[in-house]
């Protein structure tokens, strides 16, 4: 089974090493004699990598950190070192501690597990047998540091291996990253540059004049998810702003071409391309566009080249 924790441990500790394997968890001993039990409470794990993000998706879910949060993605291998079959799956896989830190348990999530092609983990492991996994947990916008400790089925502190990730994780990608261990919730954008805003992908085209004195914000929002994406006027309030004013679109996200119905879904690895309207008032001159998720709260502003003016 899977446990978050957090404790407190000595950092002088010497640190566990990625690429390395560890035999974790509880076997059983009969009192008084040598003879071990297994079962099924033990397994060799070997952490690969980790990274951080804002949004990870698997073929289950796409998972969003919350306002205020990050994503720490864990590459790993498990191993069965048992004679009889062992299980792998999302409440399967280790547990993880967090130490010489001030969080408490609610500031720390685990947020799933797949397979490293991203498949739903349900895995039976034969003796010798070894599988690559993900595991994905939430962690606040900025910490510290990052050492944890893994352990499966039965905590004990000194047989747990302990890592320090903070210099070994992957650079991060991430728009919003000021750092692997610092998130913002906010950040600039370029037109015609993509960003990742949640599950996903955006890359603001430009602003063109409409009829009745409006102004037309172009927007390409791709998918880079495993699982159908979501979007709509609905999921984030765009804002067009001057230098001393600004206005919000008409609550609709019109997509091209020739504005067509659609499901508010974006299918994995597809693209689609529509515009934010908006009306302000008559000498309104607009600088930059702006969108702020309504359920995470992230917002990215984007400088716009001059266009689109009312008269």
């Amino acid at each position: 089974m899977l446990f978050l924790g957090i404790i407190a441990m000595l950092s002088a500790q010497i640190p566990a090493q990625l690429g390395k394997p560890y035999l974790i968890g509880t076997v059983g001993r009969t009192k008084g004699e040598k003879q071990v039990s297994e079962l099924g409470n033990s397994r060799v794990v070997t952490i690969k990598s980790a990274h951080t993000a804002i949004a990870f998706g698997t073929k289950k879910e796409s998972i969003v950190a919350g306002e205020g949060k990050k994503l720490v993605i864990i590459e790993a291998n498990i191993r069965n070192p048992e004679k009889k079959p062992i299980s792998v799956s999302e409440s399967q896989t280790f547990g993880l501690r967090v130490y010489d830190t001030k969080f408490t348990a609610n500031d720390v999530q685990y947020r799933g597990a797949a397979g490293k092609d991203l498949s739903i983990l349900n895995k039976s492991l034969k003796s010798g047998e070894s599988i690559d996994i993900v595991a994905i947990y939430e962690f606040p916008a900025k910490t510290p540091h990052l050492r944890v400790g893994i352990y499966y089925h039965t905590y004990i502190a000194s047989q747990a291996p302990k890592f320090d990730l903070t210099s070994q994780l992957a650079p991060p990608t991430s728009i919003f990253a000021e750092s692997n261990m610092s998130y913002l919730p906010s950040a600039q954008a370029q037109v015609g540059k993509s960003f990742d805003f949640d599950d996903l992908r955006f890359k603001v085209l430009g602003q063109t004049a409409i009829e009745g004195g409006g102004i037309a914000v172009r927007v390409e929002i791709s998918n880079p998810m495993a699982r159908p994406g979501r979007w709509g006027w609905q999921y984030a309030t765009a804002t067009l702003l001057s230098g001393t004013a600004a206005t919000t679109s008409y609550p609709e996200f019109y997509i091209s071409p020739e504005f067509k119905d659609w499901a508010n879904e974006i299918r994995p690895g597809s693209t689609v391309t529509g515009e934010y309207r908006f009306h302000p008032a008559a000498g309104f001159s607009a600088k930059q566009f702006r969108l702020q998720m309504n359920g995470t709260k992230r917002t990215v502003t984007i400088g716009l080249s001059p266009g689109g003016t009312t008269n």
